[in-house]
């Protein structure tokens, strides 16, 4: 099974690697929307609005990560 997300962002993710996963969890989650919006179930919503959750976090994860090198820099 596929993860929707990758992994989370670890102290020594560089600049480079931080934007890369970035664009990625912003793809999964433009999709995860679309889907969200195109979903009629109770049930299939509340998990897509997990998983924007969850893919949300990580993004902002992600872009504090670049924001401190940004800052080193």
């Amino acid at each position: 099974m596929n993860k929707p997300v990758p992994d989370p962002p670890v102290s020594d993710l560089t600049y480079q690697a931080a934007k890369s996963q970035a664009t990625q969890v912003m793809d999964n989650l433009s999709g995860t929307i679309l889907q969200y919006l195109d979903a009629e179930a109770p049930a299939l919503r509340s998990s897509l609005l997990e998983a924007m959750s969850a893919q949300t976090d990580l993004l902002q994860a992600l872009l504090a990560q670049m924001k401190a090198l940004e800052a080193k820099a």
